[in-house]
């Protein structure tokens, strides 16, 4: 189940972390301790370690093999990077499913 199919998840951390704050800011403007300030920033972490954990989503591109790609990508990206590591970059970010052994195969086919 991703992130987009259980909203409500969100939501309640949301509301969770909304009533958290106000707490700890509550306790804060009473007793402003190092104690009241670290629980402020230990939420404050917190917070945006869920925030960001639930907006992630990341899946792994379907594999795909040496003979999908277009042999004018190849020698475009060869052209413009040269034979280097980041010629076997471009093309992987060009073809997001290539495995980095074909993506080698591809810029250097003589070794």
């Amino acid at each position: 189940m991703t992130a987009h199919e259980r909203p409500w998840k969100r939501y309640g951390f949301a509301a969770l972390l909304a009533f958290l704050a106000f707490s700890t800011i509550t306790d804060i403007v009473s007793d402003p301790s190092a104690w009241n300030w670290s629980k402020l920033a230990v939420l404050a972490v917190a917070s945006v370690c869920i925030w960001y954990g639930e907006r992630r989503s990341w899946t792994a591109p379907e594999k795909i093999g040496p003979e999908s790609v277009p042999a004018e990508d190849v020698e475009a990206v060869v052209e413009e990077r040269g034979r280097t590591v980041y010629a076997m970059k471009a093309l992987r970010e060009m073809h997001p499913g290539l495995g980095l052994r074909d993506a080698k195969n591809l810029v250097q086919p003589d070794h």
